[in-house]
This record gives C-alpha cells, sequence and structure tokens, in this order.
C-alpha cells in the first residue's frame, strides 16, 4: 500500500473501533397514548417517592460500535480510511 501524501510504502493498516452512546427514550405509542399522563400524576400524587427514583434511578443508554480500517504512514504520519 502507498501514502497518497508522500508515496512511501511504509503503511500500517489498523482496525479502530468507534463506540457512540445514546440515551433511550420511550416510543412514539407510549407518549400517544398514555405516557404523559401517567407522569404527570405520578409527579402529582407521588412528589417525594418519584422525586427519589428520578435522582437514583440509572439511566438507559443504547450502545452503538462501529469498526473501521485506517491506514496510518509510518514516515509521515498521514492517516485515511482504507
Amino acid at each position: 500500500m502507498v501514502c497518497p501524501k508522500c508515496k512511501s510504502e511504509q503503511v500500517t493498516v489498523q482496525m479502530v473501533s468507534e463506540t457512540n452512546l445514546k440515551k433511550k427514550h420511550h416510543g412514539v405509542a407510549y407518549w400517544l397514548f398514555f405516557g404523559w399522563m401517567l407522569d404527570m400524576v405520578l409527579w402529582i400524587v407521588l412528589t417525594l417517592p418519584m422525586l427519589i427514583i428520578t435522582i437514583f434511578k440509572p439511566r438507559k443508554y443504547k450502545t452503538t460500535t462501529k469498526h473501521k480500517s485506517m491506514c496510518v504512514c509510518q514516515a509521515c504520519g498521514h492517516h485515511w480510511a482504507a
């Protein structure tokens, strides 16, 4: 493999993993039918327990991982996607 910048053949190929965290949310049907009403009633009736639950409840995340190969020139340090 040849570097496009300096035309050197000292190129290594590495696999790179990119991880993204996305916050999970309720679906559309939940909010259209009863979700908004349920949340409102729970906050009005059970204010203190809902506050404690909201503070200590772990957040829900969805992790997505993408793998791609990257080429790195050992002579000039130029990198590009393979």
